[in-house]
């Protein structure tokens, strides 16, 4: 959880932070010290992602990385898709296997859009 949440943090939320970053309208917030939940993407529906989601409905999906769109994106080199979107021309795939078994270890939960 540390590795992963620390992967998150210094590559994720510079963006991903409320008010000051350039994805603070996202409600994925990715700071280290933010308690798992809704806000670091737990069944959270994205709010604006369009072909970025990848047709899947949750951020994260506890337990099924591959139907959390954060594994989606970060495994996309498409522009309008990858993330993060800038920086990077190719997919780091350590980071995406680091992601990856972070949301495959978390025990599993059913997302209800009525969350």
């Amino acid at each position: 959880d540390k590795r992963a949440r620390g992967y998150l943090d210094i590559n994720c939320a510079h963006c991903h932070q409320p008010k000051i970053g350039a994805a603070d309208t996202s409600g994925l917030y990715l700071e280290y010290d933010r308690p798992f939940g809704t806000e670091v993407g737990e069944c959270k529906p994205p709010v604006a992602a369009g072909a970025g989601a990848g047709n899947l409905e949750y951020d994260i999906v506890p337990g099924h990385a591959d139907e959390s769109i954060m594994d989606f994106r970060m495994d996309s080199n498409e522009p309008g898709v990858q993330m993060p979107e800038i920086g990077r021309s190719i997919i780091h795939a350590e980071g995406v296997q680091l992601i990856r078994d972070w949301i495959n270890a978390m025990s599993p939960v059913k997302c209800d859009a009525t969350l």
